[in-house]
């Protein structure tokens, strides 16, 4: 897929209706469907299905993050649980001028990472990205400290990461070192940078799957002994959700992880505080589901019957 073709799936890929899912409402972080069914999630009627995606939580499973859209503009939002219920989200701190989206939490909870078109440069000018022919909100990714219960300025992670206007989809391991998106010849592929001595160093195309099929919207467990993913390109989507798991210096290779959950086009999967469940987007709403049936089995299970 070419970077013209994923940025225009991904701005429209929310508009497409999906039929068929099984529609169960989930409002604690943890739940997991113990099968492979997607849960709906709506956090007891906080989230708005048609402006919010990409949740993100700490932890512990009491504060969330995620982006809303607010017309043409995106900030990151968080709500907390107090007494069982979400409260009403807020524009994080941080967030809330600039096009933002996509926040992610490290796995110790002390960080955060998010992308942005904020500017990286003295000139004051947002990141700017063209595809169809037309400018819009670029992405660089920028990393947000936690400060006992407070979130800290954002701070550009810098070139070896951010070296283009398109830098996207983050996922944190445990020693702090990042995946996420970039292009490469003309096409969307995933990328690792790892973190040595506080530095991140020049980032390596992870290789997964068939080299010539794009692969994008990482989510990696902390240990890095599986990987969730978008993996090639459907119509109306940005590719069918898969996982892949870590074989000595290689990943498997990738199992689709079903008609069941690719039906609603799913997109940028986060794991949830229990690294046994994943949360993601799809066109209609934003789901749970429970990676059990596939991480009792490995690499070796393949995907359980419909």
């Amino acid at each position: 897929m070419k970077i013209s073709d994923f940025m225009g799936l991904r701005s429209s890929c929310l508009t497409v209706a999906a039929v068929g899912l099984a529609v169960v409402c989930a409002t604690d972080a943890k739940a997991q469907t113990g099968s492979a069914v997607p849960v709906v999630v709506d956090l007891g009627g906080v989230l708005n299905a048609d402006t919010d995606d990409t949740l993100a939580f700490t932890p512990d499973g009491d504060t969330v993050f995620f982006d809303r859209s607010i017309g043409v503009a995106k900030s990151v939002m968080i709500s907390r649980r107090v007494k069982g219920r979400w409260t009403a989200p807020k524009v994080a701190s941080f967030s809330g001028r600039w096009f933002d989206q996509n926040p992610v939490v490290s796995p110790d909870g002390s960080f955060l990472i998010f992308n942005s078109d904020r500017p990286t440069s003295r000139t004051g000018k947002p990141l700017v990205q063209t595809f169809f022919g037309k400018p819009n909100p670029g992405s660089n990714l920028w990393k947000v400290l936690r400060i006992g219960d407070r979130w800290g300025a954002p701070v550009w992670l810098g070139p070896a990461i951010n070296d283009g206007a398109f830098i996207d989809s983050p996922s944190i391991v445990s020693d702090g070192s990042v995946y996420f998106l970039r292009v490469d010849r003309d096409a969307v592929h995933i990328f690792r940078s790892q973190l040595q001595a506080g530095k991140y160093l020049p980032a390596q195309r992870v290789a997964i799957g068939d080299p010539a099929i794009t692969t994008h919207d990482p989510t990696v467990a902390p240990d890095e002994s599986f990987i969730v993913f978008d993996y090639g390109k459907v119509k109306n989507g940005l590719g069918r959700l898969c996982i892949a798991f870590r074989e000595g210096d290689h990943w498997s290779k990738p199992l689709d992880l079903g008609d069941e959950i690719n039906r609603d086009i799913p997109w940028s999967p986060h794991l949830g505080p229990d690294h046994r469940t994943v949360f993601f987007t799809g066109a209609t709403h934003s789901w749970s589901l429970s990676l059990a049936p596939w991480l009792r089995g490995g690499a070796s299970r393949s995907p359980p019957a419909k």
